[in-house]
C-alpha cells in the first residue's frame, strides 16, 4: 500500500474518534512511522493497533486536547524511515512521531527530528536512539530499553548462580546495542561473557554460530533479536541439544515466537512488561488498573489479547497526549512537557522523564517471563 493510501486507511479507521472529538477543537496531528510490511512488520502492526485504540480512547474521553493519528508504513527500511519522517514533518506538519519499532529506522531518523524539533517517542529499544539526552534533546524512549532488559537479566541470573554466559545476536541496531549493554553491565553484576556471535537478520539458519558458543564454560547462552529471526534461532538452539538454559530479549515477547518456535520456544527466559502476567499483580500495583482496561478493549476490538508491543503504541499515544495538556500544539513545551512527566503509570511501565533521562522507563516495570505450555508466564 502506497503511502498517501495507508495514511487515507488510517484515518478512515479514525473517523468516529474524530467525529466524537469535534467538540475539543482542532485535533493534534500526531506522526506514526510504525512497519506495517518488512521483517517486523508483525511488530509494528500490533504497535499501530495500540496507537490507534488509545487516540480513539482519549478522544472519546474529551480530556485534553483531540488527536489524530497519521501512520506512513517505514516498511522496516531505515531509508524509507528517513522519507516517511520528513514527509510528517513537512507536509503533514506533526505535533510529534510515534517512531517505529525497529532501532535501526529510529537511528536514521535522528538528525531529521533534532533539526526539525519535534518530539519523538521512540518504539525501537536500543538505548542509543535515546541517550546521551543531552545530544538527544527531542528524542524520547517508550520500549523497554536494553540496559534495563539486561540488569533484570542478570539479577535472575545471579539468583541462580549463573555467571558465564555466551551471546548470540541479530547483526542490527537493536541487538548489537543489546551485546554492548552486557558488556557494559556485566562486571558489575559478576558476569563474565565467556563467547560472542552474531547473524543477519535474513539468514535462515544459526547452527554455525551457535556450534561456536559451545565448549566455551557458558552456563547459559543468550539471544538478543526480534522478528522471525529469533525464532529460527531458538530452534536451531534446541536441535543442537544444548544442556544449559536460554535467555531472550524483550523482543521474545512477540507471541509469533510461540507460533514459529512451537515446542522450542518452551523454557525460554526473557523480561517483558506485566501485560501478560495482569492476573497476577497485586491491586496496589498502579499498572494493573491502565493494563486491565487495556486488555479488555484490545480484546473486544481485534478479538485476541494484546502483545506488549501493542502496549508500546498504546503508551507512546498516551504520554504524547499527556504533555500535550498544557502544551497544545506548541513542540517545543510539548517537549518540556514530556520531561516534565513523573512517576506515570500506563500499560508498558511507570515512566519518569527528566533533562538527563530520556529513556524513562523505571526499574520494577518489568518482570521475568517465560514460555510454558505455549503460553507467557511468571518465571520460575
Amino acid at each position: 500500500m502506497s503511502l498517501t493510501r495507508r495514511s487515507l486507511a488510517t484515518a478512515v479507521l479514525a473517523l468516529p474518534a474524530l467525529r466524537a472529538a469535534r467538540a475539543q477543537g482542532a485535533p493534534l496531528v500526531i506522526g506514526g512511522m510504525l512497519e506495517t510490511s518488512g521483517f517486523l512488520a508483525a511488530l509494528g502492526n500490533q504497535g499501530l493497533e495500540g496507537a490507534q485504540l488509545a487516540v480513539d480512547q482519549l478522544n472519546a474521553a474529551g480530556q485534553g486536547p483531540a488527536l489524530r493519528l497519521i501512520n506512513f508504513n517505514t516498511e522496516s527500511d531505515e531509508t524509507k524511515a528517513v522519507t516517511v519522517a520528513r514527509r510528517l514533518i513537512e507536509r503533514e506538519q506533526v505535533v510529534g512521531i510515534i517512531g517505529a519499532m525497529n532501532s535501526g529506522a529510529n537511528l536514521a531518523i535522528l538528525d531529521v527530528v533534532q533539526r526539525a524539533a519535534v518530539p519523538l517517542l521512540s518504539n525501537g529499544a536500543s538505548r542509543a536512539i535515546a541517550t546521551p539526552a543531552a545530544e538527544r534533546k527531542w528524542v524520547f524512549q517508550v520500549p523497554l530499553n536494553d540496559l534495563l532488559a539486561t540488569r533484570t537479566i542478570m539479577l535472575a541470573m545471579r539468583a541462580k548462580g549463573i555467571a558465564k554466559v555466551a551471546i548470540i545476536a541479530a547483526d542490527s541496531a537493536y541487538g548489537l546495542s543489546g551485546v554492548q549493554a552486557w558488556e557494559s553491565l556485566a562486571a558489575q553484576h559478576g558476569i563474565t561473557v565467556v563467547a560472542q556471535q552474531t547473524y543477519g537478520n535474513l539468514d535462515q539458519d544459526m547452527t554455525p554460530q551457535l556450534t561456536n558458543l559451545r565448549g566455551k564454560g557458558a552456563q547459559a547462552v543468550v539471544l538478543w533479536a526480534t522478528g522471525p529471526s529469533q525464532s529460527i534461532a531458538i530452534r536451531n538452539f534446541r536441535q543442537l541439544g544444548f544442556d544449559v538454559p536460554l535467555y531472550g530479549s524483550p523482543g521474545t515477547a512477540d507471541p509469533n515466537v510461540i507460533r514459529l518456535a512451537a515446542a522450542a520456544a518452551e523454557g525460554i527466559l526473557f523480561p517483558a512488561s506485566k501485560l501478560y502476567v495482569a492476573g497476577s499483580l497485586p491491586a496496589s500495583d498502579p499498572q494493573k488498573p491502565v493494563i486491565d482496561a487495556f486488555a479488555g478493549a484490545y480484546q473486544a476490538k481485534h478479538g485476541r489479547a494484546p502483545s506488549p508491543f501493542a502496549g508500546y503504541g498504546f503508551d507512546a499515544v498516551r504520554l504524547l497526549h499527556a504533555a500535550a495538556r498544557d502544551a497544545g500544539g506548541d513542540k517545543a513545551k510539548l517537549r518540556d512537557g514530556l520531561e516534565a512527566l513523573k512517576g506515570f503509570a500506563t500499560v508498558s511501565g511507570i515512566y519518569s522523564y527528566s533533562a538527563t533521562d530520556h529513556l524513562g522507563m523505571q526499574d520494577g516495570s518489568a518482570v521475568m517471563l517465560t514460555i510454558a505450555e505455549g503460553a507467557f508466564r511468571l518465571a520460575p
